[in-house]
């Protein structure tokens, strides 16, 4: 199925901590800037849940200025490599394993790599529609996700529970988080509209990653071809709850190589509750 890319490009001006990590949010309906690392001077691209407008993966795109890490980069590096290096920084925050950057034009390289890590549960409002279970402590996620190979999205987190669709394989979806018994609470633009077994699927590749997921585009005659009755999946009022959410934090260490030298700097990272990660 094709996809049909849909930038949200906006500026963000003003320090972003970490204070995400503690404060209760809206989960699923916000605009997602990714990996920020101190304060973005630039454009960035957003990642949207709902609205009608599809979703994409956020990744940094602008200048990195300020913050805990922004003006020793500038110091350090053009714009292309703070660019570059931002993409390395969520690549490894996602991960949790250490990412070597290598500039493709100054000869600049980095390690990225967190030295520690812990889970932090916070609250967040999710919504669902009224016939998918509840979601009961999920770990973050907010990613495009695909289907390896064709597999049943259904209404609670159990091989038993009722079969609501379908997908494709190579069929993406927005995967809001994942159960402790490893299912994948799926999104529709904003909204929980079933699970699916998390071994059947994975993140989509950085390539993609900048554009709307197939879930969120499909028509009605490809619902019906698949088995999704999108009445369920747009309800005129879905159910709004607070639930517990399982989030990361990091500490990342860097070293970095450019022509004046080598320096190391350690911060720490936090996701909010809508899956983006923010140094401060």
């Amino acid at each position: 199925m094709a996809l049909s890319k849909k930038l949200v490009v906006a500026t963000l001006i003003g320090a972003l901590g970490v204070s995400g990590c503690a404060n209760m949010g809206e989960w699923g309906s916000k605009q997602t800037w990714g990996t920020v690392i101190g304060t973005v001077g630039g454009a960035l691209l957003g990642s949207q849940i709902g609205g009608g407008s599809g979703r994409t993966i956020a990744i940094i795109l602008g200048a990195l200025a300020g913050g805990a890490l922004g003006n020793w980069i500038g110091d350090n590096l053009d714009e292309r490599d703070r660019e570059a290096l931002a993409a390395s920084t969520q690549q490894s925050l996602e991960t949790g394993r250490a990412v070597n950057w290598e500039s493709d034009h100054s000869g600049a390289s980095a390690v990225i790599r967190p030295v520690a890590s812990t889970t932090v549960t916070q609250e967040a409002q999710v919504k669902r529609a009224p016939v998918i279970a509840k979601a009961e402590n999920l770990t973050v996620l907010n990613q495009s996700y695909h289907a390896l190979r064709s597999v049943n999205l259904r209404a609670a987190p159990d091989t038993n529970a009722d079969k609501v669709g379908g997908f494709q394989a190579g069929q993406t979806f927005t995967a809001l988080g994942k159960t402790p018994n490893n299912w994948i609470a799926v999104g529709r633009k904003g909204v929980l509209v079933g699970y699916v077994h998390a071994p059947l699927t994975a993140p989509v590749t950085v390539a993609k990653a900048d554009q709307a997921t197939d879930l969120d585009s499909i028509t009605v005659a490809q619902a019906g071809q698949q088995g999704f009755d999108l009445d369920t999946f747009e309800p005129a009022s879905p159910v709004t709850e607070t639930v517990a959410v399982q989030t990361t934090c990091r500490t990342m260490n860097y070293e970095l190589k450019t022509e004046k030298g080598t320096e190391s700097k350690t911060v720490d990272a936090c996701q909010s509750v809508d899956g983006a990660w923010q140094i401060g």
